[in-house]
């Protein structure tokens, strides 16, 4: 598959901004937290902020030929909910656009065993976003991937559960939202991308 060219997020690029130091209060292999200091362009002092460190993450917006939807039911600890999600997980190694498509293969077969149509498949790149920037760093770069064929049942890692795995179309999905059936972030940010470029 040939991988498609699109921009990364690089921290601190716009004119203005600098951390000028930092410290990590506590660090694991999935969070960290640092105390950090910034001038910006419109604070020339130091401001102190407290960020919360997580690995950068990819969210798919799979599509079959028929142009429905592929969402997961998905378990969250933290919420104690299922939720209908699109599929998503973290880049486990440096960014690059390698990287991000190689988590967006893993995935998509992990979470809803889909692959991208050998022949006619490609992945759109629709940007990133910043689930809550007021504080973490965490970016989560978006995707829809089509046509995917069903190739497996999903294999989430031992750390995920997923009770089951639903097509729905743009409709069905549009009705999940506005009746507040979807409430996580991902699958509101990446549907509304989709909907501003003219997507179904």
């Amino acid at each position: 598959m040939q991988i498609p060219d699109f921009e990364i997020y690089t921290p601190g690029a716009e004119s203005g901004w600098q951390k000028t130091r930092s410290e990590v209060l506590f660090a694991n292999p999935h969070v960290g937290v640092e105390k950090a200091f910034f001038t910006t362009p419109n604070r020339k002092s130091e401001v102190p902020w407290m960020v919360v460190k997580r690995k950068a993450a990819v969210a798919i917006a799979p599509m079959l030929e028929d142009g429905r939807f592929v969402m997961v039911h998905q378990e969250r600890l933290p919420v104690m909910q299922t939720m209908w999600e699109f599929p998503a997980g973290q880049i486990d190694t440096a960014v690059t656009r390698e990287s991000i498509i190689h988590t967006i293969q893993n995935e998509l077969r992990e979470e809803c065993g889909c692959a991208l149509h050998p022949d006619l498949g490609t992945l759109q790149p629709l940007g990133w976003y910043f689930p809550s920037q007021g504080f973490t760093d965490e970016i989560v770069y978006l995707f829809t991937a089509k046509p995917v064929c069903v190739v497996s049942r999903p294999e989430p890692d031992g750390s995920e559960h997923i009770s089951d795995v639903r097509f729905v179309s743009a409709g069905e999905l549009r009705g999940m939202i506005a009746a507040n059936a979807i409430t996580n972030a991902l699958t509101l940010a990446l549907y509304a991308r989709i909907a501003a470029q003219g997507l179904p």
